[in-house]
Order: structure tokens, then C-alpha cells, then sequence
């Protein structure tokens, strides 16, 4: 059994984009009991991974003549820019208020919110056929 260049660019990718989505939802998971002081840099780090690793998916499986489901594609894509949106919009208050040595606290809105669409967006690319 031979890999092409192709397969192994595509795991390699898939194994980039699973180590992204766990970066959002691992941070997501730990700091959920969080009162204050919530770090948004892993969740943002983990959302350009995860978006520019789920791009390069789509083309490989373009490039190597594999079926691709648009629709999917497009929601998965609204699902994780959602994400990084939301996630940066934490990282740039959190850093405001950190400046401003003020409470925190307000954000977790915006950390319930990008962990639980990035657990959606998984649930998106498992059951969605």
C-alpha cells in the first residue's frame, strides 16, 4: 500500500485542524468554572488554525478528486469564523480591561459562546452526511 504526497498533506492538515478545534474547546472547558481573568489567546490561536487548516482540507479534497458538500463547507466556515470572531472580540476587551486593571468578569458571554459553536461545529462535521 502506497500514500500518495496528496494523503499525507491532507492528514497532516486534518491532524493541524483537530489540534485547533481542541485549543478553542479545551481552553473552553477550562476555564468555564472561571470567574475573571479569562484568556482568550489559545481560543484565537486555535480558530486561524482551525479556519485556515479546514480551508486546505476542502482543497486537497478538491485537488485529489474527492467529493466535497458545499453546503457543509459554508456552514462549517460561518460556524468557525463566528468562533474566531467572537474569540478575538474576548482577547481585545480582555486586554482593554486588563490596561484599565477592571473586571473581567462580562466576558464569559463571549467564552461560553465560542466554545459551545466550536462544540457545534464539530458535531456539524461528525453527524452531517
Amino acid at each position: 500500500m502506497t500514500v500518495s504526497t496528496l494523503d499525507i498533506v491532507r492528514y497532516s492538515l486534518l491532524f493541524a485542524h483537530i489540534v485547533g478545534l481542541s485549543a478553542i474547546i479545551g481552553s473552553y472547558i477550562l476555564q468555564m468554572p472561571w470567574k475573571r481573568n479569562f484568556d482568550f489567546l489559545p481560543l484565537v490561536i486555535g480558530a486561524i488554525v482551525a479556519i485556515i487548516t479546514g480551508c486546505g482540507l476542502i482543497a486537497t479534497r478538491e485537488v485529489g478528486g474527492l467529493g466535497v458538500d458545499q453546503l457543509k463547507m459554508i456552514v462549517k466556515l460561518g460556524l468557525a469564523l463566528v468562533v474566531g470572531a467572537l474569540s478575538m472580540i474576548g482577547l481585545l476587551r480582555s486586554r482593554r480591561l486588563g490596561r484599565a486593571d477592571a473586571d473581567d468578569s462580562g466576558l464569559k458571554p463571549l467564552l461560553l459562546g465560542a466554545g459551545m459553536i466550536a462544540m457545534a461545529n464539530v458535531i456539524v462535521a461528525l453527524f452531517w452526511r
